[in-house]
């Protein structure tokens, strides 16, 4: 980015050129960063939800094991 603006000023370009290549350098730079984030939070998402499911599966795996334990005594 840098580099780019230094070539844009050495060759005389205009105030309002250079204001329009940095903006739009910064909403390529910003669309990718959103797509970095969106896509670690739907990691996370998932993570979470195996881990839920996990949890759930083990708790109802639990309870019937201790309600077969209290029937057969």
């Amino acid at each position: 980015m840098v580099e780019q603006l230094h070539k844009l000023i050495d060759s005389g370009a205009t105030q309002p050129v250079i204001n329009e290549r940095i903006a739009g350098i910064m909403e390529k730079t910003r669309d990718k960063l959103d797509t970095i984030g969106s896509d670690h939070e739907k990691r996370i998402r998932y993570l979470e939800r195996t881990v839920a499911w996990a949890l759930g599966g083990i708790g109802a795996i639990s309870a019937v094991l201790m309600l077969l334990t209290k029937v057969w005594k």
